[in-house]
């Protein structure tokens, strides 16, 4: 019906110039509702193929498929499309332009630099913009004339790359008695606006029209330098345009009214639903506040499993908050992190107390030294403090159990002043700390140490009296002699101490912690059985100490390192993992996250390095990343 009740008249010419093989390409077709007319120009070395007419044939295969105004972007996607997959040999290029009409109205794409003239009344009504260098230039400045070769130099054409990105027009009324001229580089470029409307007021029809752009075409060749190459110019005469139906158009200006207040309605509810919700959520968040402040209150106060209550009270509140929308969306956030984090430092908090009364020190410690970081980044400065104290405490206990395992050690070797002197400094440490059941426990070993002492003491001045006339001279001449070779026996002994003390030493430089350890119980065994004097002993003990020390010094060095290398493992598995993303492999990156997140959990760690992780393996989930 569209097509019977008007008049379009296409005409076209078309040269190779003095290229090898045609460059440009020009088809149209008119459909009952539409008309579709596509003119492209190759800009590759391809001698085969015509990258212009792949892009032409594309571009009205779409539009024959469905015909339509609004579709133009996909029918130049999809000749981009064919020209990307012909480049085969070579990477093929061209520019191209779309023109669709419904016989009342006309839209074109362009993509490229072929350009579309609208004449009337010998006047230009229409001047289609190129992407070209030359058209910027002219944008920035249309006083004046950019570089003719800039021309060619495009910002964009078909098989570029693989998604095109066309200009692509606004809808434009058909002018009946106007003339659409759709011309190539080498024509528009070569041929001035003037001269293109003098050669128009000087012909009677669109063939002359045609003819004579040729000839002034060609006319130029002589005093241009560069030789012309491939173009085609086509004209579209629009001597009689479909007119459309008034009823039918004050009906879609009917349904046009309705969809708008359709439209508003549907906003006023929408604006209803959201005001509701952020009358919720008004009420969610200061519920959320109070349970925050009283378990702020409690924690003031020590009372640590009230305020728990509270937390979880607030934490389950925020779960039900509505992130989806836009109302209190950052405070909403916020306030959610905030009870959950404090929720979590919390339940930290008993799994740290269990392990303090358990008396198991060393996990206590860890866990008190995270919650002393955590306890300053959610600004409780009562629970920073308790942790502090606690750890100062658990440092004492140490201290005081190693002070009592000496005191032992010296015991069962029968040292029973050094045992004695290593309890009192157990119990001047224990007595910092408050423990009554561990002080009353050391005390009972100061006095049997003492009793006994007592006893050996007495016995020994009872058999003295006894045999002190009969034994005087004998035993002086005895004592004596004994002397003498316990005096040689210590120093052996002092001398197989120390080559012992010496080896382990060197194993220790070596790296040989278990030859160390080896040498040092040895060490020990030989100084629990030791007969020489005090002062040697003391000699002795100090290098012994000094090498359980250094033996500790170095397994926990040791245990750093192997620390150290599983994080930075872990740290080599998230790079992977980052550089798997990159690639687009998300099943890789979230084995290589899931590997990190393994060494962290062997580690005990779960500071912001694992909260990363989990972070990561959420967005890859969510398929963000």
């Amino acid at each position: 019906m569209r097509r019977l009740n008007s008049k379009l008249d296409v005409d076209f010419i078309s040269e190779k110039g003095n290229d090898l093989s045609e460059k440009t390409y020009i088809a149209y077709t008119p459909l009952e509702n539409y008309m579709c007319i596509a003119i492209a120009e190759s800009y590759d070395n391809e001698t085969e193929e015509n990258s212009a007419r792949i892009a032409v044939e594309a571009a009205l295969a779409a539009f024959e498929r469905k015909p339509s105004l609004k579709r133009i972007p996909e029918y130049i996607q999809y000749a981009n499309q064919q020209v990307f997959m012909h480049s085969t040999r070579y990477q093929l290029k061209a520019s191209i332009m779309v023109f669709v009409t419904d016989y009342t109205r006309m839209r074109y794409g362009v993509c490229g630099n072929t350009k579309l003239y609208g004449i009337f009344g010998n006047l230009f009504i229409l001047s289609s913009k190129t992407q070209t260098i030359y058209q910027q230039r002219l944008d920035e400045d249309a006083s004046k004339e950019p570089d003719v070769s800039e021309i060619h130099n495009m910002t964009s054409y078909l098989g570029k790359e693989r998604q095109a990105r066309p200009f692509i027009s606004k809808k434009i009324k058909l002018t009946e008695g106007s003339v659409l001229l759709f011309a190539t580089s080498n024509m528009w470029g070569r041929i001035s606006g003037i001269e293109i409307l003098d050669a128009y007021e000087n012909t009677k029809t669109n063939e002359e029209f045609l003819d004579s752009l040729q000839e002034l075409l060609l006319s130029l060749q002589g005093h241009d330098p560069q030789k012309i190459g491939s173009f085609t110019a086509a004209t579209l005469s629009v001597e009689k345009v479909f007119q459309e139906d008034v009823q039918k158009e004050k009906k879609k200006k009917r349904i046009i009214l309705f969809i708008i207040i359709g439209f508003f309605v549907i906003l006023l509810v929408l604006c209803i639903v959201f005001l509701s919700i952020r009358a919720m959520d008004r009420k969610k968040i200061k519920e959320i506040k109070e349970y925050d402040k009283k378990g702020v209150q409690y924690v003031d106060y020590g009372n640590y499993t009230k305020a728990l209550e509270k937390y979880e009270l607030a934490d389950t509140l925020a779960d039900k908050l509505s992130l989806s929308n836009w109302q209190y969306i950052n405070e909403k956030k916020e306030l959610s992190e905030t009870v959950s984090g404090r929720k979590d430092l919390l339940v930290l908090l008993q799994d740290a107390e269990a392990a303090y009364e358990g008396k198991n020190y060393e996990q206590a410690k860890k866990l008190y030294t995270q919650i002393q970081k955590e306890a300053v980044y959610q600004e409780l400065g009562y629970i920073e403090s308790d942790a502090s104290q606690k750890l100062e405490e658990i440092k004492l206990y140490l201290e005081a159990s190693q002070c009592d395992a000496l005191g032992d050690m010296y015991a069962s070797a029968g040292e029973y002043n050094d045992a004695i002197s290593q309890y009192e400094k157990a119990l001047e440490l224990l007595k910092k700390t408050g423990s009554i059941d561990k002080q009353a426990e050391i005390q009972a070993k100061i006095f049997d140490i003492r009793s006994k002492q007592k006893e050996a003491k007495a016995a020994k001045e009872e058999e003295k009296k006894a045999k002190e006339e009969e034994k005087k001279a004998a035993e002086e001449e005895k004592k004596a002699k004994a002397e003498e070779k316990k005096q040689k026996a210590a120093d052996k002994e002092i001398i197989q101490m120390n080559i012992l003390i010496a080896s382990a030493n060197k194993a220790l430089e070596e790296g040989r912690i278990a030859r160390a350890k080896k040498l040092y119980k040895e060490v020990l065994a030989k100084y629990k059985g030791f007969s020489g004097s005090a002062e040697d002993a003391d000699k002795v003990y100090a290098d012994i100490v000094a090498l359980g020390q250094a033996i500790i010094e170095a397994e926990a060095k040791a245990l750093e390192d192997a620390e150290q290398e599983r994080l930075k493992l872990a740290s080599k598995y998230i790079l992977q993992a980052r550089e798997a993303i990159r690639d687009d492999d998300k099943k890789k990156a979230v084995k290589f996250y899931e590997k990190a997140l393994d060494i962290y959990k062997e580690l005990d760690i779960w500071d912001e390095r694992t909260e990363e992780v989990y972070d990561a393996l959420d967005e890859l989930e969510n398929g963000e990343g």
